[in-house]
Protein backbone atom coordinates (compact mmCIF):
# COMPACT_ATOMS: atom_id res chain seq x y z
CA UNK A 1 0.00 0.00 0.00
CA UNK A 2 1.42 3.56 -0.76
CA UNK A 3 1.74 6.46 1.75
CA UNK A 4 -0.84 8.95 1.02
CA UNK A 5 1.48 12.87 1.42
CA UNK A 6 -1.08 15.27 3.23
CA UNK A 7 -0.40 18.90 4.24
CA UNK A 8 -1.88 20.96 7.01
CA UNK A 9 -1.00 22.29 10.53
CA UNK A 10 -0.16 20.84 14.14
CA UNK A 11 -2.22 21.81 16.74
CA UNK A 12 -1.04 21.36 20.46
CA UNK A 13 -3.40 23.96 22.51
CA UNK A 14 -6.24 22.83 25.24
CA UNK A 15 -4.69 18.71 23.87
CA UNK A 16 -1.73 16.26 26.04
CA UNK A 17 0.66 15.84 23.04
CA UNK A 18 3.56 13.66 23.89
CA UNK A 19 6.48 12.69 21.40
CA UNK A 20 5.27 10.13 19.31
CA UNK A 21 1.55 12.14 19.06
CA UNK A 22 0.46 15.22 17.95
CA UNK A 23 -3.16 16.55 16.62
CA UNK A 24 -2.73 17.39 12.95
CA UNK A 25 -5.55 19.30 10.31
CA UNK A 26 -5.38 18.25 6.66
CA UNK A 27 -5.35 21.48 4.35
CA UNK A 28 -8.07 19.46 2.16
CA UNK A 29 -9.96 17.24 4.41
CA UNK A 30 -10.78 15.10 1.08
CA UNK A 31 -7.42 13.49 1.58
CA UNK A 32 -9.26 11.00 4.44
CA UNK A 33 -11.04 9.34 2.43
CA UNK A 34 -7.94 7.74 1.24
CA UNK A 35 -8.49 5.31 4.47
CA UNK A 36 -11.02 3.05 6.09
CA UNK A 37 -12.84 4.75 8.76
CA UNK A 38 -15.22 2.70 10.82
CA UNK A 39 -16.38 5.70 13.54
CA UNK A 40 -17.70 8.25 11.04
CA UNK A 41 -17.12 10.82 13.82
CA UNK A 42 -13.32 10.32 13.84
CA UNK A 43 -13.33 10.30 10.05
CA UNK A 44 -15.19 13.74 10.47
CA UNK A 45 -12.99 15.65 13.20
CA UNK A 46 -10.81 18.39 12.00
CA UNK A 47 -7.97 17.90 13.88
CA UNK A 48 -7.17 13.73 13.90
CA UNK A 49 -4.83 12.49 16.88
CA UNK A 50 -1.97 10.93 14.80
CA UNK A 51 0.23 7.47 15.85
CA UNK A 52 4.21 8.09 14.78
CA UNK A 53 5.15 5.41 12.62
CA UNK A 54 8.04 3.51 14.24
CA UNK A 55 8.58 5.29 17.63
CA UNK A 56 7.25 4.89 21.10
CA UNK A 57 8.90 7.66 23.09
CA UNK A 58 8.64 7.72 27.07
CA UNK A 59 4.53 7.89 29.05
CA UNK A 60 4.46 11.50 30.26
CA UNK A 61 0.66 10.70 31.12
CA UNK A 62 -0.50 6.89 31.02
CA UNK A 63 -3.44 6.18 33.22
CA UNK A 64 -2.60 8.60 36.04
CA UNK A 65 1.26 7.52 35.41
CA UNK A 66 4.54 8.32 33.84
CA UNK A 67 7.75 7.40 32.96
CA UNK A 68 11.10 9.27 34.50
CA UNK A 69 10.22 12.48 33.12
CA UNK A 70 13.29 13.67 31.08
CA UNK A 71 13.37 12.10 28.45
CA UNK A 72 9.61 12.18 27.61
CA UNK A 73 9.65 16.13 28.06
CA UNK A 74 12.37 16.36 25.99
CA UNK A 75 10.92 14.46 22.82
CA UNK A 76 7.88 16.54 23.39
CA UNK A 77 9.54 19.68 22.91
CA UNK A 78 12.18 18.70 20.34
CA UNK A 79 9.26 17.50 18.51
CA UNK A 80 7.66 20.87 18.62
CA UNK A 81 10.65 23.02 18.00
CA UNK A 82 11.15 20.79 14.55
CA UNK A 83 7.47 21.56 13.34
CA UNK A 84 7.83 24.86 14.62
CA UNK A 85 5.37 25.17 17.66
CA UNK A 86 6.36 28.12 20.31
CA UNK A 87 5.70 29.65 23.32
CA UNK A 88 4.53 26.48 24.67
CA UNK A 89 2.77 26.90 28.39
CA UNK A 90 2.46 23.34 30.24
CA UNK A 91 -0.30 22.97 32.83
CA UNK A 92 1.51 22.19 36.57
CA UNK A 93 1.30 18.45 36.21
CA UNK A 94 2.67 19.05 32.73
CA UNK A 95 0.08 16.61 30.89
CA UNK A 96 -1.41 19.40 28.87
CA UNK A 97 -0.17 22.56 26.85
CA UNK A 98 -3.08 25.75 27.87
CA UNK A 99 -0.72 28.29 25.46
CA UNK A 100 1.14 28.44 22.64
CA UNK A 101 1.51 29.52 19.31
CA UNK A 102 0.48 26.18 17.11
CA UNK A 103 -0.94 25.61 13.98
CA UNK A 104 2.60 25.69 12.27
CA UNK A 105 2.63 23.94 8.77
CA UNK A 106 3.77 20.56 7.98
CA UNK A 107 3.04 17.38 5.84
CA UNK A 108 2.24 13.58 6.93
CA UNK A 109 2.50 10.17 5.35
CA UNK A 110 0.10 7.48 5.94
CA UNK A 111 -1.01 4.12 4.70
CA UNK A 112 -3.39 3.12 7.45
CA UNK A 113 -5.25 3.87 10.64
CA UNK A 114 -4.81 2.01 13.69
CA UNK A 115 -7.36 0.43 15.85
CA UNK A 116 -8.30 3.83 17.55
CA UNK A 117 -8.54 5.49 14.09
CA UNK A 118 -5.35 7.25 14.52
CA UNK A 119 -3.51 7.74 11.06
CA UNK A 120 0.08 5.57 11.85
CA UNK A 121 2.07 8.67 9.93
CA UNK A 122 5.72 9.56 9.19
CA UNK A 123 5.91 13.65 10.45
CA UNK A 124 7.56 16.17 8.27
CA UNK A 125 8.37 19.95 8.79
CA UNK A 126 7.05 22.38 5.70
CA UNK A 127 9.72 22.84 4.31
CA UNK A 128 10.44 19.33 3.00
CA UNK A 129 10.00 18.42 -0.78
CA UNK A 130 6.49 16.79 -0.99
CA UNK A 131 3.43 17.53 -2.67
CA UNK A 132 0.09 17.24 -0.78
CA UNK A 133 -2.24 14.43 -2.17
CA UNK A 134 0.63 12.22 -3.79
CA UNK A 135 0.58 8.57 -2.99
CA UNK A 136 4.33 7.01 -2.73
CA UNK A 137 5.58 3.94 -2.29
CA UNK A 138 7.65 3.52 0.83
CA UNK A 139 10.84 3.35 -0.76
CA UNK A 140 10.36 7.19 -2.36
CA UNK A 141 10.02 8.74 1.16
CA UNK A 142 12.64 10.88 2.71
CA UNK A 143 12.74 8.84 5.71
CA UNK A 144 15.57 10.97 7.09
CA UNK A 145 13.78 14.11 6.88
CA UNK A 146 10.63 12.52 8.58
CA UNK A 147 10.52 13.46 12.63
CA UNK A 148 10.16 10.15 13.24
CA UNK A 149 13.66 9.25 12.36
CA UNK A 150 15.55 12.64 13.60
CA UNK A 151 13.82 11.55 17.47
CA UNK A 152 15.47 7.84 17.22
CA UNK A 153 18.45 9.01 16.40
CA UNK A 154 18.93 11.41 18.72
CA UNK A 155 18.32 8.68 21.29
CA UNK A 156 14.98 10.19 22.63
CA UNK A 157 12.61 7.29 21.27
CA UNK A 158 12.70 3.28 21.61
CA UNK A 159 11.50 1.55 18.09
CA UNK A 160 8.46 -0.40 18.15
CA UNK A 161 7.17 -1.87 15.21
CA UNK A 162 3.94 -3.22 14.05
CA UNK A 163 3.00 -5.43 11.51
CA UNK A 164 1.39 -2.63 9.30
CA UNK A 165 5.32 -1.73 8.56
CA UNK A 166 6.90 -2.13 5.35
CA UNK A 167 10.53 -3.41 4.91
CA UNK A 168 12.08 -0.40 4.02
CA UNK A 169 10.95 1.56 6.92
CA UNK A 170 11.86 -1.67 8.85
CA UNK A 171 15.36 -1.67 7.48
CA UNK A 172 15.91 2.05 8.00
CA UNK A 173 14.58 2.27 11.41
CA UNK A 174 16.63 -0.46 12.49
CA UNK A 175 19.80 0.74 11.30
CA UNK A 176 19.52 3.86 12.86
CA UNK A 177 18.51 2.43 16.58
CA UNK A 178 21.51 0.37 16.22
CA UNK A 179 23.64 3.17 15.68
CA UNK A 180 22.11 5.42 18.71
CA UNK A 181 22.40 2.57 21.06
CA UNK A 182 26.47 1.67 19.48
CA UNK A 183 26.74 5.59 20.42
CA UNK A 184 24.52 5.39 23.67
CA UNK A 185 22.82 8.83 22.64
CA UNK A 186 19.84 9.46 24.81
CA UNK A 187 17.85 6.80 26.35
CA UNK A 188 20.77 4.45 25.48
CA UNK A 189 22.55 5.60 28.02
CA UNK A 190 20.14 4.68 30.31
CA UNK A 191 18.81 1.69 29.55
CA UNK A 192 17.15 -0.98 31.78
CA UNK A 193 15.00 -2.80 29.88
CA UNK A 194 16.91 -6.04 29.26
CA UNK A 195 17.49 -6.08 33.00
CA UNK A 196 16.01 -4.72 36.25
CA UNK A 197 14.63 -4.94 39.57
CA UNK A 198 11.40 -4.34 39.84
CA UNK A 199 11.23 -2.80 43.66
CA UNK A 200 7.64 -1.19 43.36
CA UNK A 201 5.66 0.66 40.80
CA UNK A 202 7.92 4.15 41.31
CA UNK A 203 10.88 2.20 40.45
CA UNK A 204 9.30 2.74 36.82
CA UNK A 205 7.77 5.44 37.32
CA UNK A 206 10.62 7.50 38.43
CA UNK A 207 13.85 5.45 38.45
CA UNK A 208 14.37 3.28 35.47
CA UNK A 209 13.99 3.86 31.77
CA UNK A 210 12.45 0.97 30.09
CA UNK A 211 10.59 0.47 26.70
CA UNK A 212 7.29 2.12 27.05
CA UNK A 213 5.25 -1.12 26.17
CA UNK A 214 6.62 -2.94 28.58
CA UNK A 215 6.26 0.23 31.32
CA UNK A 216 2.29 0.12 30.53
CA UNK A 217 2.02 -3.08 30.93
CA UNK A 218 3.54 -3.57 34.22
CA UNK A 219 1.62 -0.50 35.16
CA UNK A 220 -1.53 -2.00 34.67
CA UNK A 221 -0.31 -4.87 36.51
CA UNK A 222 -0.08 -2.77 40.01
CA UNK A 223 -3.42 -2.04 39.94
CA UNK A 224 -5.30 -4.19 42.24
CA UNK A 225 -2.56 -6.82 42.51
CA UNK A 226 -0.56 -7.89 45.90
CA UNK A 227 2.29 -10.05 44.98
CA UNK A 228 4.68 -10.74 42.60
CA UNK A 229 3.84 -14.23 42.17
CA UNK A 230 1.31 -13.04 39.89
CA UNK A 231 3.78 -11.11 37.22
CA UNK A 232 3.94 -14.08 35.17
CA UNK A 233 0.92 -15.15 34.55
CA UNK A 234 -0.63 -11.14 34.54
CA UNK A 235 1.51 -11.14 31.59
CA UNK A 236 0.17 -14.29 29.75
CA UNK A 237 -3.32 -12.85 30.18
CA UNK A 238 -2.55 -9.91 27.90
CA UNK A 239 -1.51 -11.88 24.86
CA UNK A 240 0.62 -9.72 23.45
CA UNK A 241 1.86 -11.30 19.72
CA UNK A 242 5.33 -10.11 18.58
CA UNK A 243 6.83 -12.08 15.85
CA UNK A 244 10.76 -12.64 16.30
CA UNK A 245 12.63 -11.18 13.14
CA UNK A 246 15.83 -12.51 13.39
CA UNK A 247 14.30 -16.21 13.89
CA UNK A 248 11.08 -15.56 11.96
CA UNK A 249 9.30 -17.18 15.66
CA UNK A 250 6.06 -16.40 16.70
CA UNK A 251 5.90 -15.82 20.34
CA UNK A 252 3.83 -13.70 23.41
CA UNK A 253 6.01 -10.81 25.28
CA UNK A 254 5.94 -13.15 28.56
CA UNK A 255 7.76 -15.60 26.49
CA UNK A 256 10.89 -13.08 25.88
CA UNK A 257 11.02 -12.41 29.42
CA UNK A 258 12.77 -13.81 32.67
CA UNK A 259 10.84 -13.02 35.63
CA UNK A 260 11.86 -14.39 39.10
CA UNK A 261 10.51 -12.37 41.65
CA UNK A 262 11.31 -8.84 41.19
CA UNK A 263 13.91 -9.59 38.96
CA UNK A 264 12.99 -8.97 35.49
CA UNK A 265 14.81 -9.39 32.21
CA UNK A 266 13.46 -8.75 28.94
CA UNK A 267 16.20 -10.61 26.43
CA UNK A 268 15.25 -9.34 22.92
CA UNK A 269 16.26 -5.66 21.71
CA UNK A 270 13.00 -3.83 20.64
CA UNK A 271 13.83 -3.38 16.52
CA UNK A 272 14.12 -7.29 16.90
CA UNK A 273 10.15 -7.31 17.70
CA UNK A 274 7.46 -6.82 15.05
CA UNK A 275 4.15 -6.44 17.62
CA UNK A 276 0.64 -7.38 16.60
CA UNK A 277 -1.77 -5.19 16.86
CA UNK A 278 -4.66 -5.75 19.07
CA UNK A 279 -7.82 -5.44 18.06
Amino acid sequence: MKYKIIKGSFHVKGYSPDGDSIRFQANESVHWDYFTWKNANKKKSEKKQLRFEAIDALETHYEESHQPRSFGVAALEILLEMIGIKDVIYNIAVTKIVSASDGSSGFIAASSIDMYERPISLVFPADVDLVDGRELDAGDLPLDDSINMKLLELGLVYPTFYGTMQDELLTAFTSATEKAREKRVGIWALDKTPEFMLWNKDTIQDDVIIFPKLFRRLTAFFEGRSSYDELNEYLKKQKDKLLIRSTGEKKMMHEIMEIDGRHIKFLMNPENLIFEPKG
